[in-house]
């Protein structure tokens, strides 16, 4: 791994450990605001969130944008997922598939890695259902209405290891670690 030192741009500390952890390496927690581009795909709002954090810091850096695609809502509402739960919350994701027999998402996640030579992105993604009603208190976001492919529990109902294990962060890690590697 790179030993130059990499700054991941969030104000969440958990969210840094959490990566770093994945990483194998230290990263430096850098609050900024950003500029986020409006478009459902992660990708495409991580590409541009790494490319405007590296002009404003002028060092390696690391930005996660994530989503979740509703099949039955056409992807909707995507990386808009943030603004969408502070508007209504997970109730407001369970009241849009009421009655709805297509319970399909995805959850991604789009790690940024911006330096000298350019911006790189790294995608990982878990498919799953949406449940009728919240479960679990662990976690956050959707934890509680998401359950992966596979699994009977939402990620707010398993511990921190077995989500870590499986998340669409650590699949983005993953990529990202041998990419550093490299």
């Amino acid at each position: 791994m790179s030993t130059k030192t990499i700054k991941v741009i969030t104000g969440n500390k958990g969210k840094a450990a959490e990566l770093s952890a994945m990483l194998g390496c230290e990263l430096e927690c850098h609050k900024l605001d950003l500029p986020e581009i409006q478009s459902l795909d992660v990708a495409e709002v991580a590409r541009e969130k790494a490319a405007a954090a590296y002009a404003l810091v002028g060092a390696p850096v690391i930005v996660d944008d994530t989503g979740m695609s509703l099949d039955a809502m056409g992807g909707f509402p995507g990386a808009l997922v943030a603004w969408m739960l502070d508007a209504t919350g997970n109730d407001g994701v369970l009241k849009l598939l009421a009655g709805e027999d297509n319970r399909a998402a995805t959850v991604t996640t789009a790690l940024g890695y911006a330096d000298e030579n350019g911006v790189q992105v790294f995608v990982g993604a878990v498919e799953g259902t949406i449940p009728t009603e919240e479960r679990g208190t662990d976690g956050f976001g959707y934890d509680p209405i998401f359950i992966p492919a596979g699994h009977e529990a939402t990620f707010a109902e398993m511990d921190a290891d077995t989500k870590n294990s499986l998340s669409m962060r650590k699949r983005a890690a993953d990529k990202l670690r041998a990419f550093l590697e490299g």
